[in-house]
């Protein structure tokens, strides 16, 4: 009798971690291919920031549901499937950040008795390649001359402005060191946080609606799809523009300013001009290729679960739109924390 009063329980035990696990993947995955939508829609800077501190809460809390850190590794294999079928058109680089974050958490996670320093670890980690990626494509694309770039726009401007003038201090590498620790900074923050789930858990889960679906015609806006803007016509791609004109033209102004820089300025256009063509009428072709087929034969493998997760979105969207209503009487930052901070609890401990 108590040996099938306890198999029944380890059933019981193992089903409602399945269904933890498979959760926590589906809102991760919703998080991968809708939520930087609502995040762009409510025009929060630092997008990628707060998906990849996403990624570091789910995966956190994946470990600690399962018996293994193998189901770190599948979550992130469907994750990266739902992505492809949910966000087709979602460019290549975007399916880097997962696998990575993935495998980062099935290494640091291969133990639980050091859990508050594995969520530490991959929140720094994690973050810290989110700050980089941009980056590295930067100087893929512009190589060196876009930071000299900037030094020499920041200096001749200030130095006209405002009469400043500090040359010992290279302001294309600062600004690459700000945006860094910026980065780190949050994955410090993060890795703390993820470190007390559960902690909060315990306190939120008591603390849910019964139902919670939104009953007014409030959403959270949406921005009317456009067509797709070439990456020139981005905030970066602008910045870059408007940064090699000025040096351009500050080259042949300022006497003391060497005339070849201008035609660096050219070159380094021409360069990524170049790269940009090779990537998207080469490479990236031959990659997706190869990319469709993994997805093509790992579909069927988790077509079960894929199913599942799937059916889960429109309610996830529910409950974002509820938490979205929420936090109407607050304004700015403190509106987007608090529905980022309900967005989580309330689609993880929702029935």
């Amino acid at each position: 009798m108590n040996s099938t009063l306890e198999i029944n329980t380890k059933i019981s035990q193992q089903t409602e971690n399945r269904l933890g696990i498979l959760k926590i993947t589906a809102i991760w995955a919703f998080s991968e291919s809708t939520f930087g939508g609502i995040l762009h829609a409510l025009t929060v800077p630092l997008r990628g920031l707060f998906i990849s501190s996403a990624a570091v809460l789910f995966i956190s809390l994946i470990s600690l549901f399962a018996k293994s850190n193998k189901e770190i590794l599948k979550s992130t294999i469907i994750v990266i499937l739902i992505k492809a079928v949910v966000s087709p058109y979602s460019p290549l680089t975007a399916y880097l950040a997962v696998p990575l974050q993935g495998v980062l958490g099935f290494l640091l996670f291969s133990t639980k008795k050091f859990y508050k320093i594995s969520a530490l670890v991959l929140g720094l980690l994690v973050l810290f390649f989110s700050g980089i990626q941009k980056i590295v494509i930067l100087t893929i694309l512009f190589g060196n001359t876009i930071w000299e770039s900037i030094d020499i726009f920041i200096k001749q401007v200030t130095k006209e402005l405002f009469n400043i003038v500090h040359p010992g201090i290279n302001y294309g590498y600062l600004l690459i060191a700000v945006y860094v620790l910026l980065h780190l900074a949050a994955g410090l923050f993060i890795g703390i946080y993820a470190g007390t789930l559960p902690q909060r858990i315990n306190y939120y889960k008591n603390n849910i609606p019964p139902s919670i679906e939104s009953k007014t015609s409030e959403v959270i806006p949406r921005k009317e799809k456009r067509k797709k803007k070439s990456w020139f016509f981005r905030p970066t791609g602008i910045f870059v523009i408007i940064i090699s004109f000025g040096v351009m033209i500050l080259s042949y102004l300022s006497p003391e300013r060497e005339e070849n820089m201008a035609i660096s300025v050219v070159i380094m256009l021409v360069r990524s001009i170049v790269i940009t063509i090779l990537w998207f009428a080469i490479l990236a072709p031959i990659v997706k290729k190869y990319f469709q087929k993994f997805v093509a034969k790992r579909k069927s493998e988790y077509s079960k679960d894929l199913e599942e997760i799937i059916s889960m979105f429109p309610k996830f969207k529910e409950i974002a739109n509820y938490c979205w209503k929420l936090s109407r009487d607050k304004k700015g930052y403190k509106r987007i924390h608090y529905f980022l901070s309900t967005s989580f609890y309330y689609l993880l401990l929702s029935k």
